[in-house]
C-alpha cells in the first residue's frame, strides 16, 4: 500500500468512513456487485472482513420502507453519470435498525458507458436518533403550544416575533407566518384597562431585565382589528447553554370573563343590589374620607340620614315587591335633584344616607328641604290604590372639631330619630345636646314598650311556610314575632330587637317565643280526636316549626335546659322543632354553640343555618356545625331570574350543601320567574310570597 494510499486509509478511519465500491452490469445497478472492506462490511453488521456481494443481497440488507429509494438514487446517479448522496437504513442480522449516509461518483469505461460507483459510506445512526429526537420533541412542543388553553408568543433577543400559537393566533387576528419578523409591541400591543394608555410590553421588560416578569392585571390586549380584550400576561427570558439569551416567551390567556365577574363582585361588594345605590358600608368609607379632609384641610361637609315614614305599612299591605318598586323610584327620584358630587346610598331598609360633599349647613339645609319636599309630593300607586310618604331627616356638619366616624354616625343617626319624636317628615340639625336627650328617650321609651309586650301580652306569633318543591306533604313552619301594642299597630321585629339586644332583653324574648309554640303545638295536638289524630299522623309528618334564636341565646347556659322543660311539660315530640341560627351569631359563640347544637340533636331537635352566604367564611364554618337545613340568604334568591352572579351562588351553595347531606331552603322567592329558577337549581324548599303567605300562627290573635 502505497504512502498516498495510508494516508487516505488513515483519514477514513478516523472519521468512521469506508469506501463504497459498486460494480455496474449493463448500465443497471441491480445486476452488479458491492465491494466492502472490513470496516465496510462491519457497517451491515457483518463478519468484519472484506466482502464482494451482489447488488441485491446488499439490497436485501437494506430497511424494506428505503430499498425502493435507494436503488432509484443509485439509477438515477448511473444514468446522469453523476453521482449521489443518500441516506437510508439497514437491519443488521440481530433485527437492530441502523443509519448509514453514502455519497459516491459513477465512473465510465473507454466505452463511455457507466462500469462503477466509488465513493465513502458511514454510520449516521447516532446523529439521525439526535436528528429525530430533537424533532419529535419540537413537533410535540409545537402540538402543545398549540392546544393548550393559553396563548404563547416567543421572540428573539431583539423582540421580534417568532412563533405564535393557535391561542395567540385567534387571540391577536395574527397568524404566526404574518407575524413573523415584526416587533411584539406590534404583534401584541398592550394598553392600561383603565386610562388605555400604552404600557410597556412585559416582553420588552423581560428582555431588558433579564429576568422573568409576573402576571399583570388591568392590561387589555389591542387585537390587529382594533378590538380590546382583557388579558393576564408574564414573559420568562430563554436561555441558551452558555447564558445568552435568546428571546423571550410570552403567556397570556383571556381574562375578560374573569374580570367582568370580578368587576360585578366589587361592584355588589360596594352597592346595593336593589336600587343601585351604594351600601352602608361603602358609604361610610366616603364619610370617613370626607372626615378626613375636614380634618386635614379645613372643609367642611354635611351628613344626612332619611327615614322614610310610612314605608313599613306600603311594605306589609301591599308586599315586598312594592316595597322594592318604591326604593327603587324613590332612589331615582333622589338621585335626580342633587348634584353629581352628592352621594346618596341605601344603609338598610327604608333607611337612606346622603352625603353632600363640600356644603355648608345653610346650603345642605335647603338640599335636605328640597329631598324631603319630594318625597313629601311622590305619590306611589299600587293596585288602583295611592300611597303618601314623608321621610325623617337628621343632618350633621362635618368640620374640623367633628371628633370620629362613628360618633358622626351616631349624631346623625340621633338626629333622625329626634326629627321622628318630633311628628316626622321634618329635618333635625344635630346640636351636642341632642347625645344624652336621643339616649335617654330611647332607652326610656323601649324598656317600657318591651315590658309593657310582656305584662299585656302584645308579642303575636306569625308562621311562613317553608315549601318542600317535590314532596307536598310536609308541614314546615318559620315561626316569627311580632308586637301588637294597643293602639293596634303591628311592630316588626326590625323596630324592637335590635333594642332588645342593646338591653339584654332577647333572651327573655327567646325562650318566650319557646315556650309559646311549644303550647301550640300540644293544643294543635289536643284539638284532634284520636281517631284524627291517626289518620293525620299517617296522612304527613308532625309539623315543624323553625324558632329564631339570637346569639345571646346561644351563649346563654341555662338555655337547654330551659328547651329541655318546655318539651317535657308540653309533652312535645323534639322533631317538631327546629332551631333557625345566622351564621354571625354561631361564628360569634362557636364553642358555646357546637356544644348546645349537639346536645339538642341528640334529643332529636333540628338545626337551620340563617342567611347562608352573606359571610365569606360560610364553608368553613358549616363543616363544623350539626345543621340540618341551609337557609340560602335572600340577597341571592330574591332577583335570581336578571342576575347571573347571583344565581351562580345559589347554584354553588346549594350544590355544596347536597354535597355535606344538607337540605337547602331558597329565602324570598317572590314571584313565579324566581320559583322556575329554585326548581330548576335543585334547592329543596322555598319561602317567600310564590309559594305561601305570612298568617298568624294562633287564629284570632292577629
Amino acid at each position: 500500500m502505497s504512502d498516498q494510499q495510508k494516508r487516505l486509509q488513515m483519514a477514513l478511519d478516523a472519521a468512521h468512513m469506508s469506501i463504497w465500491d459498486s460494480r455496474i452490469v449493463d448500465g443497471q445497478v441491480i445486476d452488479g456487485t458491492v465491494s466492502w472492506s472490513a470496516r465496510g462490511a462491519a457497517l451491515l453488521g457483518l463478519e468484519e472482513k472484506a466482502l464482494t456481494q451482489a447488488f441485491r443481497d446488499f439490497l436485501a440488507c437494506v430497511h424494506a420502507d428505503d430499498r425502493a429509494r435507494v436503488l432509484d438514487v443509485l439509477q438515477d446517479g448511473v444514468q446522469r453519470h453523476g453521482g449521489y448522496d443518500i441516506q437510508y437504513r439497514v437491519i443488521w442480522p440481530d433485527g437492530s435498525e441502523h443509519w448509514l449516509a453514502a455519497r459516491a461518483q459513477v465512473f465510465t469505461g473507454a466505452s463511455g458507458q457507466p462500469e462503477r460507483t466509488l465513493g465513502i459510506i458511514w454510520d449516521i445512526t447516532e446523529r439521525t436518533r439526535q436528528e429525530i429526537m430533537i424533532a419529535e420533541r419540537k413537533e410535540l412542543a409545537e402540538v402543545t403550544l398549540s392546544s393548550i388553553g393559553d396563548a404563547v408568543i416567543t421572540t428573539d433577543p431583539h423582540g421580534k416575533t417568532r412563533y405564535l400559537n393557535r391561542m395567540a393566533e385567534q387571540l391577536t387576528g395574527w397568524t404566526s407566518q404574518l407575524a413573523q419578523g415584526l416587533d411584539i409591541w406590534d404583534t401584541m400591543p398592550l394598553a392600561d384597562e383603565q386610562t388605555g394608555a400604552t404600557l410597556e410590553h412585559v416582553a420588552v421588560k423581560c428582555l431588558h431585565q433579564r429576568q422573568t416578569i409576573g402576571t399583570s392585571a388591568h392590561t387589555n390586549l389591542v387585537t390587529r382589528d382594533g378590538r380590546q380584550v382583557a388579558i393576564e400576561d408574564s414573559a420568562a427570558p430563554i436561555w441558551s447553554r452558555d447564558g445568552e439569551i435568546l428571546g423571550a416567551v410570552v403567556v397570556f390567556r383571556d381574562v375578560s370573563h374573569e374580570r367582568k365577574l370580578s368587576q360585578q363582585l366589587s361592584w355588589q361588594a360596594t352597592h346595593d343590589h336593589l336600587t343601585g345605590l351604594i351600601n352602608r358600608r361603602h358609604f361610610e368609607q366616603l364619610v370617613a374620607g370626607a372626615l378626613h379632609t375636614a380634618k386635614e384641610q379645613g372643609h367642611v361637609h354635611a351628613l344626612l340620614y332619611l327615614d322614610l315614614d310610612q314605608f313599613k305599612i306600603i311594605n306589609d299591605t301591599c308586599g315586598h315587591s312594592a316595597g322594592d318598586l318604591l326604593l327603587q323610584l324613590l332612589a331615582k327620584l333622589l338621585q335626580s335633584q342633587m348634584r353629581d358630587s352628592d352621594i346618596l346610598a341605601r344603609l338598610g331598609g327604608d333607611e337612606l344616607g346622603v352625603l353632600l360633599p363640600h356644603c355648608p349647613m345653610e346650603h345642605a339645609r335647603q338640599v335636605g328641604e328640597q329631598l324631603r319636599q319630594s318625597i313629601r309630593d311622590f305619590h306611589f300607586a299600587w293596585d288602583s290604590r295611592s300611597y303618601e310618604l314623608g321621610v325623617s331627616i337628621g343632618m350633621v356638619e362635618i368640620n374640623q372639631d367633628s371628633k370620629s366616624l362613628s360618633e358622626l354616625l351616631i349624631a346623625a343617626d340621633q338626629a333622625c330619630y329626634l326629627a321622628k319624636e318630633q311628628g316626622r317628615n321634618r329635618i333635625h340639625v344635630y346640636q351636642e345636646a341632642d347625645v344624652m336627650l336621643a339616649q335617654r328617650r330611647g332607652e326610656m321609651l323601649w324598656i317600657a314598650r318591651l315590658k309593657e309586650a310582656f305584662e299585656q301580652q302584645y308579642f303575636r306569633l306569625y308562621a311562613m311556610p317553608i315549601v318542600h318543591l317535590r314532596e307536598g306533604l310536609e308541614s314546615h313552619d318559620e315561626v316569627l314575632l311580632r308586637i301588637r301594642n294597643s293602639k293596634g299597630d303591628l311592630i316588626l321585629p326590625g323596630a324592637f330587637i335590635p333594642a332588645a339586644e342593646r338591653y339584654d332583653m332577647m333572651i327573655s324574648i327567646d325562650r318566650w317565643v319557646i315556650r309559646a309554640v311549644c303550647a301550640h303545638i300540644q293544643s294543635v295536638r289536643d284539638s284532634l280526636a284520636p281517631v284524627e289524630a291517626l289518620v293525620e299522623q299517617r296522612r304527613r309528618a308532625p309539623a315543624l316549626y323553625s324558632i329564631n334564636l339570637s346569639g345571646m341565646s346561644l351563649a346563654d347556659s341555662g338555655l337547654q335546659d330551659y328547651i329541655t322543660e318546655q318539651f317535657v311539660q308540653y309533652a312535645i315530640a323534639p322533631e317538631q322543632v327546629c332551631f333557625e341560627i345566622t351564621e354571625t351569631a354561631v361564628i360569634a359563640n362557636l364553642p358555646k354553640a357546637q356544644v348546645f347544637m349537639h346536645h339538642l340533636k341528640a334529643l332529636g331537635c333540628r338545626f337551620s343555618l340563617d342567611d347562608f352566604g352573606a359571610g365569606f367564611s360560610s364553608f368553613g364554618y358549616l363543616k363544623a356545625l350539626p345543621v340540618d337545613y341551609l337557609k340560602i340568604d335572600g340577597v341571592f334568591v330574591r332577583d335570581i331570574a336578571t342576575n347571573a352572579i347571583n344565581r351562580a351562588m345559589v347554584k354553588a351553595i346549594n350544590e355544596v350543601g347536597h354535597v355535606m347531606g344538607l337540605k337547602t331552603v331558597a329565602e324570598y322567592v317572590e314571584d313565579e320567574a324566581t320559583l322556575a329558577i329554585i326548581r330548576e337549581l335543585g334547592v329543596d324548599y322555598a319561602q317567600g310570597h310564590a309559594v305561601g303567605n305570612l298568617r298568624p300562627l294562633v287564629a284570632g290573635l292577629d
